[in-house]
Order: C-alpha cells, then sequence, then structure tokens
C-alpha cells in the first residue's frame, strides 16, 4: 500500500463527503425548526421518492464500476467508451420506467405522510432523482479514472449550493424550498462533473453491452437495493404504522446514522475500483486484499470513540438546541450505535462485490434485509414509537453486519486463525464501546453539560487499552504522517 497515495483518495473523499454531509446536516437542523416533527416526517418520507428513484439504473452503473476500472488499467479507449454508452442508454431506460411507476402509484392516491403536497412534489423529487443518475454515471466515469478529487468536489457543491438554498428558503417556501434548493445543487454537481469528462457519451447507444452491463451488475445492484430496504424499512414502517410526528423525531436519528456511515463509505469508494480492477487482473490481488483488510480494521478502531463521544453529548445539545425534539433522542443514541455496528459491513461487503463475489452475497443480503424488515414490522406493528423502532432496526443491522464479515473473513483470508483475527478486530471495539457508553449514561442527568464532560474523560479513558491493542500493524503512523505531509502541499 502506498500511504501517500491511499490517504490522499480517501482523504479526498471523506472531507467532501463531509464537507457535503455538514451542509445536509444543516439543512436538516433548520428544516426541523421550520418544519417542525410533523413537517419534517413528511420530508422524510418524500426523500423515499429520491432514495428509490436512485435505484433505475437497473444493475448498469454497477456493472460499468466493475468493468470499466479494467479497461482504463489497460488503456483501451474504444472498450470504455463502448461500455459508457451502454450504461448510459440502459440508465435512460431505467428513469423511463421509474417515472411510470410513480405515476401508477400516485394515481393510486398520495400517501397520508405527503398530505398537502400533492403530486407535484413527489414529481419534482423524481427529477432530482434523475439528476442524481446523471451524477452517478459521470462519477463512475472518473472515479474509475481515478480522479476522486473532482467527484468529492461535485458532490461537496452539489450539497453546500443545494443545502444552503434549501436553508434559505425552507421558512418561506416550506418543503418546496428544499426541493427547489436540492435540484439546483443537482444541475450545479452535473455541471462539475460532466466539465471534467467532456468525453463521456450523453447519446444512449450499445445497447448489448448495456444489458451485458445490468446483468454484470444485476447482483450488485441487487445487494444494494437490498441494503437500501435494510436502511429504509424503518422509515416504511413509520409510512405505515406510524404517524408524521414520530418520524419527524425519528429523523435526528437518521441524520446521526448517515453521518457515522459516511467514514467507511468514503473509504469504501476509494477501495472500489482497485478491487475491480484486481480482480480483471489488472492490479495485483495480494496488495489489494491487504489493503481491504488494513482499512477495514483502522474504521472499526479509529471509529467508534467519536461515535460514543457524539451520542454522551446528543442530549444536552438537543434539549439546548431542538427542545421539540427530545422525544427523539433516545433513538438517535439508538441509531447511532447501529450504524455502527452497519459501519463494519461496508469495507467487507465492498470487497465481496468488487471481487467477483456478488451472486453469493446477493442471497445473504436479501435474507438479511427481509429478516430486518420482519423485524421492524413486526415492532411498529405493535409499538410505533421512535425507540423500539430504533432497537429493532439496530438489531438488524447487527446480524447483517455479522453475516457480511463472515462471508468477506471467508473469501480474504486462508487460515482459520486469520478470520477469527479479522472477525473479533470488527466488533470488540463498538461492543466495548457500546457497554462503556452505556454505563457512563447512567452518571449524572443526561441532558447536564457537566455528566457529558464527565463522561466524555471517562470513555476516552476506558477506550485507550482497546485502540492500543487493535491498532498495531495499521500504519498508524506512516498514514498520519502522509495526511501531514499532504496537508503541507495544500
Amino acid at each position: 500500500m502506498r500511504p501517500g497515495k491511499f490517504a490522499r483518495d480517501v482523504t479526498s473523499m471523506a472531507l467532501g463527503q463531509y464537507l457535503a454531509r455538514a451542509a445536509v446536516l444543516a439543512r436538516g437542523v433548520v428544516s426541523a425548526v421550520a418544519l417542525g416533527p410533523q413537517g419534517f416526517g413528511s420530508w422524510n418520507a418524500l426523500n423515499l421518492v429520491l432514495d428509490y428513484g436512485q435505484y433505475a439504473s437497473l444493475g448498469a452503473l454497477q456493472g460499468l464500476d466493475l468493468r470499466l476500472p479494467g479497461a482504463v488499467a489497460r488503456g483501451d479507449a474504444a472498450a470504455a467508451r463502448s461500455l459508457m454508452a451502454g450504461a448510459w442508454g440502459v440508465v435512460v431506460a431505467g428513469a423511463l420506467s421509474a417515472a411510470l411507476v410513480l405515476a401508477a402509484l400516485l394515481a393510486r392516491g398520495v400517501p397520508a405522510l405527503t398530505t398537502g403536497l400533492g403530486w407535484q412534489a413527489p414529481a419534482l423529487m423524481l427529477a432530482a432523482a434523475w439528476l442524481q443518475l446523471a451524477i452517478q454515471y459521470h462519477a463512475s466515469v472518473l472515479k474509475a479514472r481515478g480522479r476522486f478529487q473532482v467527484v468529492s468536489g461535485a458532490l461537496a457543491a452539489q450539497a453546500l449550493v443545494g443545502g444552503g438554498l434549501g436553508i434559505a428558503l425552507v421558512f418561506r417556501l416550506g418543503i418546496w424550498g428544499l426541493l427547489a434548493g436540492w435540484l439546483a445543487g443537482g444541475v450545479l454537481a452535473l455541471a462539475w462533473l460532466r466539465l471534467a469528462t467532456r468525453d463521456t457519451p450523453w447519446v444512449p447507444g450499445a445497447w448489448r453491452e448495456g444489458l451485458r452491463l445490468a446483468l454484470t451488475g444485476l447482483p450488485v445492484f441487487g445487494f444494494f437495493a437490498a441494503s437500501l430496504v435494510l436502511r429504509s424499512v424503518d422509515r416504511l414502517a413509520f409510512v405505515r404504522y406510524g404517524d408524521r410526528e414520530g418520524l419527524g423525531h425519528y429523523s435526528l436519528g437518521l441524520m446521526a446514522a448517515g453521518l457515522v456511515l459516511y467514514v467507511p463509505e468514503a473509504v469504501a469508494a476509494v477501495l472500489y475500483p482497485r478491487i475491480a480492477a484486481a480482480a480483471e487482473g489488472a492490479r495485483d490481488d495480494r496488495r489489494t486484499r491487504d489493503e481491504v483488510a488494513r482499512a477495514h480494521r483502522a474504521i472499526s478502531v479509529l471509529l467508534p470513540l467519536p461515535v460514543a463521544l457524539a451520542i454522551v453529548w446528543a442530549p444536552p445539545l438537543v434539549a439546548q438546541q431542538l427542545p421539540a425534539y427530545r422525544d427523539g433522542v433516545v433513538a438517535l443514541q439508538v441509531l447511532a450505535f447501529g450504524a455502527l455496528a452497519l459501519s463494519t459491513a461496508t469495507v467487507p461487503a465492498y470487497w465481496l462485490l468488487g471481487s467477483g463475489r456478488a451472486r453469493e452475497l446477493l442471497a445473504a443480503g436479501i435474507a438479511g434485509a427481509g429478516l430486518n424488515a420482519l423485524l421492524v414490522f413486526g415492532v411498529a406493528a405493535s409499538d410505533p414509537r421512535p425507540t423500539s423502532i430504533a432497537i429493532a432496526a439496530t438489531a438488524g443491522y447487527t446480524m447483517f453486519a455479522a453475516g457480511m464479515v463472515t462471508l468477506a473473513a471467508r473469501e480474504l483470508f486462508a487460515r482459520g486463525s486469520a478470520r477469527a483475527a479479522f472477525a473479533w478486530a470488527s466488533f470488540v471495539p463498538v461492543a466495548w464501546l457500546a457497554a462503556a457508553t452505556l454505563a457512563a449514561m447512567r452518571v449524572g442527568p443526561a441532558e447536564s453539560v457537566g455528566g457529558a464532560l464527565l463522561r466524555t474523560v471517562g470513555l476516552v479513558v476506558a477506550y485507550v487499552p482497546v485502540l492500543i491493542w487493535f491498532g498495531r500493524g495499521l500504519g498508524l503512523r506512516s498514514l498520519a504522517g502522509a495526511w501531514r505531509g499532504m496537508k503541507g502541499r495544500t
């Protein structure tokens, strides 16, 4: 592993992701105040259109992510262009199909949680999903070429402009202001990416190649779709059994979970083209396995502490800044730990997907998402409170993560001892800090600033042995040096 290059790529993606997430988080907090719990719940229900609309690529973009890095590494420009045109053709067809599906759903009646918005709001959200599909297409091309900083900059600009306009307009226009801001940010991001890769085909073509890409990417697409169900079934349960106010309270936890998952997703975004290239023989396999294993362990060791500290500070901050959402604090804390458990599955899942093991992973993903759906809907049917649904979702996340880590360990390592060590390092830091945080939360009033300070000190002290033990051999010093060197150059 070259620490400098890897550090620069991961830093670029992570900083871009977090800058984007900071803007979205700020928009979320302001929107929570402006809309109130009921309106904020409606906004999060409406976002389901965006979340599911982005899956209209039908596997073609996932196939492009698998095939294009190899063509780029070989320098085969003709093959690369054919792959891009074919993928774009399938994306366009899928986007039109998504419009028909949404029209059919709206013809049956607008869901209760979007009452007062009519068909126009879901239609505008579908337009945002179309923009996102085009953004994903161009981002796939740029990442295959190793241009992570361009992708990071475009996504950050999308969030800053979209989030900033949303903040400026939400008090006056409500949800319509949020929609207008996000559409404007999407147009900017697409223009940014387009300027960086003007040779990317706009005209659909190479339909046979596109269908082959869709078939190649279908297992990956299916797994990501199952992952979407896993992460959105709690909102679907609220739509079915809960109310807008409960979903509004719960949405604070959804924002927290998104923040937790951005770190492993940024790392995985850098690793995925390398994994795909290694699978096609265009990159050293042993080196790639080492990068995957070390990156995963670094996430498992370094991420839990900042998440735990955020958990202990959530009660006083929400009480002071968002008092109307106090009923959602416990759900936020539970979901943050659930996201932390789920984060251990991110890099292993990307390894399995990129290395050609998507078909065996798909069955596990569907089973995990289905089990989580049964669990969450079963709980929501009898107790649709935010905390109850959060506990059910966290249990599902943990089971899903355990399955992903187990499958990846079998493929990454030949020896049973190495597999056990991989799984041990994945979950012990999270479990240790979860137990320490639960104990710390019993010290003093939850909303006390002084109590939060004491809990912070206690958690840091409690985690030092884990950090020392599991951080051995990660090359953290060399990575830190690479980050410092990169900072000096910038």
